[in-house]
C-alpha cells in the first residue's frame, strides 16, 4: 500500500479504536478526523491513481463522514449516544468487521514498485515493430498477412531532467483486458498494474559510457507477455546489457505496437492449427510411470518431446523470430538510430522461460552467432534438439526443484547435447510458475498453488548472482567464482557443472 493508502486506513481505524473510549468528550476531537481522511482521498486518486481494491475503503470512509454530519446536524443540547451497552458492544463490533473486510483487497492486491536494480546504469526502454517480409504468418487465416513482432528492449540510459518512468502495464488496460477469458473480470483485476512503476526510463538515450555493450535475446513462456520478466530484464541493462524480449505474435496474450495498434493472441486458432496427438501423448506418460528402467524412461522421454506436433511447430517459429530479430539487431547496428554502432554483435546471449526455453536450446543450435544461452525450467521441445546436432555455446539450464527422476532426465539430455560447460541449477522452494514478475504483485497466490514459497525478491537476489554472473563469464569476459559450485551465500542453490 502506499503511503496515502496506509495514512486513509490508518485515520480509519484510529476513529473505531477512540469509540471504545467511554468518555465522549475526550474522543470527540478523534472522531472528527475522519473528515482528514476524506480530504486524503482525492488526493490519493490524483498522486497514486485510482484503483478498485480501494473502493471499499473509500465507502467505508464516507459513510463515517455521512454518520458524523448527521450527528452534527441533528445535535441536541444532548449528545447522541448508544447507552444500552450490548447494542453498543454490537454495533463497534460490526464497524470493526466492515473495516476488516473494506481493508482485505488493498492488503492482498497491493501495488508493489518494482525493485530497483542493483547496477550502476539506469535504465532506458524502448520498443519496435518488426516485419519479416520473407515469412507467411501461419497463425491467420489471411494469406497476405507476414511475421509481424513486437520487440520490447531494455539498455542502459542517461537520464535527464523531467523524465519518467514506465508503469507495467499500460495505462489504458488494454494488458489487462486481453489477460482473462473474462475480460471484464481481468480489467479490474489486474488494473492496478498499470499503477506500478517499473525502473525504465522510455526513449531515454543509450549511455555513452561504453563503445558498445552486449546484446541478450528474451524469449517469453507459452501464452506469455515479452514484458513478464520485467524484473530481469532491467537487472541485466543496469548491468551493461542490452536486451531485446520478443513477443511472439498470437502466441503472446497481447501485443501493444509502438503505434497504439493492438494485436490480441489467439489460443483457440493456436489449438485447431495443431494436432498435438494428445492421446499418444498419454500413453507415453503412462508407460513412463509404469517402467522401472532408466533407459527405458529416457526413451519414452525422448518420444514425449517430438511427438506433440504442436510444440515442435511454436518453437519453430519462435526460433525463427529469435533469429530474424538477430538479424533486424544486425540492422539497427548500422543504421541511424539510438543503438547505431551500439550493439556489441560478437557477444550475443539467449535466455527465455519455460518455452522460451525449449527456444533458447533451438536457436544456439540453429545459430552460432549466439554466444551463450540460459533455459529457465522449459523442456526441450523442438526439431533442432531432437536431431543430431549438438549445442556448441556454454548453456545453463535453471531448474524448479525437481519433483522426480523425469526433470533428471530431461537435465541429462541437455547436458548431452552440449559439447561445451553446461550449469545446472536447482533453487529450492521454487516451482515452474516462479520464474517472472508475478509471484511479487500476488504473493497470496503462493497459498493456492500457483508457485512455490520462495519470496520472489530473494529469487531476484540469485538471479542477479548466477544469470548475471554467467553473462559476465560468457558474454564479457569476467571471472565468475561462483559458478564453480563452491558459492554458499544461497543454501537453497544446488550448481552442477557438466
Amino acid at each position: 500500500m502506499s503511503l496515502l493508502e496506509i495514512t486513509i486506513t490508518g485515520i480509519i481505524l484510529i476513529v473505531l479504536i477512540v469509540r471504545l473510549v467511554p468518555n465522549l468528550k475526550k474522543k470527540t476531537i478523534f472522531t472528527y478526523i475522519v473528515f482528514a481522511a476524506g480530504v486524503l482521498i482525492p488526493i490519493h486518486l490524483v498522486v497514486d491513481g485510482y484503483r478498485w481494491q480501494m473502493i471499499p475503503i473509500f465507502i467505508f470512509t464516507l459513510g463515517l463522514i455521512l454518520v458524523r454530519l448527521i450527528r452534527f446536524f441533528q445535535r441536541s443540547k444532548k449528545e447522541f449516544f448508544i447507552s444500552n451497552k450490548i447494542i453498543r458492544i454490537i454495533s463497534n463490533a460490526f464497524l470493526f468487521l466492515l473495516f476488516i473486510l473494506s481493508v482485505i483487497f488493498p492488503l492482498l492486491l497491493p501495488v508493489i514498485n518494482l525493485p530497483k536494480p542493483s547496477g550502476l546504469y539506469a535504465v532506458g526502454s524502448t520498443s519496435f515493430r518488426m516485419i519479416d517480409n520473407e515469412r507467411k504468418e501461419i497463425f491467420t487465416e489471411d494469406s497476405d498477412d507476414y511475421r509481424n513482432l513486437l520487440v520490447t528492449t531494455w539498455y542502459p540510459a542517461e537520464i535527464g531532467k523531467g523524465m519518467s518512468v514506465n508503469s507495467y502495464w499500460d495505462k489504458k488496460g488494454i494488458t489487462g483486458k486481453t489477460y482473462s477469458i473474462n475480460a471484464d473480470i481481468a480489467t479490474y483485476w489486474y488494473s492496478h498494474l498499470s499503477l506500478v512503476k517499473t525502473n525504465s526510463y522510455k526513449g531515454a538515450p543509450l549511455s555513452t559510457d561504453r563503445k558498445s555493450f552486449p546484446v541478450i535475446i528474451y524469449s517469453h513462456s507459452f501464452y506469455g507477455l515479452n514484458t513478464e520478466n520485467t524484473m530481469l530484464m532491467e537487472e541485466l541493462a543496469s548491468r551493461g546489457y542490452i536486451v531485446f524480449s520478443i513477443a511472439h505474435s498470437f502466441e503472446t496474450i497481447v501485443s501493444v505496437y509502438p503505434d497504439d495498434e493492438v494485436v490480441p493472441g489467439n489460443l483457440d486458432h493456436i489449438s485447431k492449427l495443431y494436432d498435438s496427438n494428445a492421446d499418444i501423448e498419454k500413453q507415453l506418460y503412462v508407460d513412463y510411470a509404469n517402467s522401472d528402467d532408466t533407459k527405458e524412461k529416457t526413451e519414452l522421454i525422448k518420444q514425449i518431446l517430438v511427438v506433440d506436433e504442436m510444440s515442435t511447430q511454436l518453437v519453430k517459429t519462435r526460433t525463427e523470430d529469435a533469429i530474424f530479430v538477430l538479424n533486424k539487431i544486425e540492422q539497427l547496428n548500422s543504421k541511424q538510430g539510438i543503438f547505431k554502432a551500439k550493439l556489441d554483435l560478437n557477444q550475443v546471449g539467449i535466455i527465455g522461460w519455460s518455452f522460451g526455453g525449449a527456444t533458447v536450446e533451438e536457436v544456439c543450435i540453429a545459430d552460432n552467432r549466439v554466444k551463450a544461452g540460459i533455459n529457465i525450467d522449459g523442456w526441450p521441445y523442438g526439431d533442432l534438439f531432437n536431431s543430431d546436432k549438438t549445442i556448441t555455446q556454454p548453456f545453463m539450464m535453471i531448474r524448479s526443484e525437481a519433483e522426480d527422476e523425469m526433470e533428471n532426465i530431461i537435465s541429462n539430455l541437455v547436458c548431452e547435447k552440449n559439447e561445451n560447460s553446461t550449469y545446472i541449477l536447482t533453487i529450492e522452494n521454487t516451482w515452474h510458475m516462479n520464474f517472472w514478475d508475478f509471484p511479487l504483485f500476488f504473493k497470496i497466490y503462493k497459498y493456492f498453488g500457483y508457485w512455490g514459497p520462495i519470496d520472489p525478491l530473494r529469487l531476484l537476489e540469485i538471479e542477479r548472482v548466477y544469470i548475471v554472473g554467467f553473462f559476465d563469464q560468457n558474454l564479457k569476459g569476467k571471472e565468475v567464482d561462483m559458478l564453480d559450485g563452491t558459492y554458499d551465500l544461497f543454501p537453497e542453490v544446488i550448481i552442477e557443472v557438466k
